[in-house]
């Protein structure tokens, strides 16, 4: 490596990548249907004509996702219920993902690679990355977050300059598929004013002209009566409904959504409050404190603190790490905006893909800059290496949550049906799906050793291991 940073990328974090890609969709290819969220999402364009569904698409109201919900009968019409292309797409997402942010990152040498892979883990590990293994049938935030990790690429390439449209396509698909999709114009316009290599004016302007294209759309086609300035989310202690938001807070629902963008902000830096609870610190004064929950928020604690003083310590940064940390803090901050109506641990995706950039850069700087020996380089590599084991370690949660997610879906289609089907539509889709829902029986999660219940958060309390099959 020369004294700039410049030479060949390390190959170490793309099989870092890769080994939590084979190893989590080996459990995840054991998930099968879900009864309510896909079945809801899938049956109203696959019944209706291309006309109307269209029609249907364009026509939604707050929720405005019209090319997520005609890539839905798209889909629908070419391969049917074929659940393996589903799953496929999901894992093909999630790969192109983690790829992404290696290119993003581009590791230099073995410190950067070190901090490379604790950045992956990180993504692994957060409980706002779990939406990425959902799938309703397709899943439009795996794919938008997609398009603006690759926005976030493009930016730092010199040679996009060749192709200014790019970003205004990659905005225009993205917002048409996810109200996600505005963190590409958000981005596109604070890269460029920090002089990103890959971005000029005319990718400004590409990016706007899209955004104004499909704020026109919206507009002419969505309807939206009955829409309301609040729903329901957490507050403090517990989760509020729409109606006792409004009546709380009246005509100054901006005091609720400060309080949403804050704690979805704080979530993903140090895990707590989850979709608004502050679930740790209730169960701290009623003293019934899960181990994972000490784990949750210790692991996070400790890397925030490493990332501010990895920043402080790397200052000035280099070109790439600059820009780097001016897209991370441009995630976390925009990314968590995203969520002033409501917060949910799915709405922090994009935050904590930017609080991973800046664990990158700050990694690196602790190892780069750590004296070659005595008590100051022990303590940072020390600090780096704990924090690496505890991101691979909290990292396993996700495979857990993956079983716990394929016996969830399973208990929907069978201890659940009566409750959760007779609320749907009978139709021959309803009965395919239960059909291979049934033909697959995942592996009961109440059975995991109880070290897993210890460490990681689960959906079930662990049972006996007596339980009949």
């Amino acid at each position: 490596m020369t004294a700039n940073g410049t030479g060949p990328m390390s190959r170490v974090p793309l099989l870092w990548a890769l080994a939590y890609v084979v190893v989590l969709s080996s459990v995840f290819f054991k998930t099968s249907w879900s009864l309510g969220d896909t079945y809801s999402h899938l049956i109203t364009p696959v019944l209706m004509s291309w006309s109307d569904a269209i029609e249907y698409a364009f026509g939604s109201g707050r929720e405005y996702r019209p090319l997520f919900t005609l890539a839905i009968k798209a889909s629908y019409e070419a391969v049917g219920l074929w659940l393996p292309f589903y799953q496929t797409l999901v894992v093909l997402s999630f790969a192109a993902l983690l790829t992404l942010i290696v290119w993003v990152c581009r590791p230099v040498g073995s410190h950067r690679a070190v901090a490379a892979c604790i950045a992956i883990s990180c993504v692994c590990g957060l409980h706002t990355s779990r939406i990425l293994w959902g799938f309703w049938p397709l899943n439009h935030y795996a794919a938008v977050i997609v398009c603006v990790v690759l926005a976030v690429g493009l930016a730092l390439q010199s040679r996009s300059r060749q192709f200014p449209w790019a970003a205004g396509l990659l905005t225009f698909v993205a917002l048409l598929s996810l109200e996600l999709g505005a963190l590409i114009v958000a981005l596109t316009i604070v890269l460029w004013w920090f002089g990103a290599p890959g971005l000029d004016r005319r990718a400004v302007v590409w990016v706007l002209a899209a955004a104004a294209v499909y704020a026109a759309i919206r507009l002419a086609f969505a309807e939206y009566a009955g829409e309301s300035l609040y729903a329901d989310t957490g507050f403090i202690f517990q989760t509020v409904d729409a109606a006792t938001l409004r009546a709380r807070f009246g005509d100054s629902p901006w005091l609720l959504w400060a309080y949403n963008v804050m704690s979805t902000l704080l979530t993903i830096t140090f895990s707590e409050p989850r979709e608004g609870v502050y679930a740790f610190v209730e169960s701290l004064l009623a003293r019934d404190m899960e181990s994972w929950q000490w784990f949750h928020v210790g692991t996070s604690t400790l890397t925030t603190i490493v990332v501010v003083s990895g920043l402080v310590r790397g200052w000035p940064w280099r070109e790439r790490d600059r820009l780097l940390v001016i897209a991370g803090c441009t995630l976390l901050i925009c990314g968590s905006a995203l969520g002033f109506m409501y917060t949910r641990d799915r709405i922090g995706l994009a935050g904590g893909i930017g609080y991973a950039l800046l664990l990158y850069v700050a990694a690196a700087a602790w190892l780069e800059n750590a004296p070659p020996a005595g008590w100051q380089r022990r303590i940072a590599v020390g600090a780096v290496g704990v924090l690496a084991a505890a991101w691979i370690v909290r990292s396993g949660e996700m495979g857990a949550q993956l079983r716990d997610t394929a016996w969830d879906y399973r208990v929907e289609w069978t201890d659940r049906f009566e409750e959760l089907g007779a609320k749907q539509e009978q139709t021959k889709v309803l009965a395919e799906m239960k059909a291979a829902a049934l033909a697959r029986r995942p592996a009961d999660p109440r059975r995991d050793p109880a070290w897993t219940y210890f460490l990681w958060e689960r959906r079930f309390r662990r049972s006996a291991a007596s339980l009949p099959q």
